[in-house]
């Protein structure tokens, strides 16, 4: 799994990769770039498209949505 080296409350810039599905690309899109990082987890428990998936929870700097975002999907650097 990637392990990212931020720690909570960092704020970060997140943008999407080719791989990314359009769900990412509308959270990005609509809440970025500017993000404050929470937490990441090995796997997302629960339903859906990022079931048993590496995602980061994350809070956007200028909507104030937060929400969980796929590993695979995002490049993700200090602001």
């Amino acid at each position: 799994m990637q392990k990212f080296h931020f720690k909570k409350d960092d704020k970060v810039v997140i943008s999407f990769n080719k791989k990314a599905s359009s769900r990412t690309k509308g959270r990005v899109r609509e809440h970025g770039p500017g993000f404050v990082f929470f937490r990441d987890i090995p796997a997302f428990i629960g339903p859906g498209t990022l079931s048993r998936r590496p995602c980061v929870l994350v809070g956007s700097l200028s909507t104030g949505w937060s929400g969980w975002l796929p590993f695979d999907e995002i490049e993700i650097k200090e602001e």
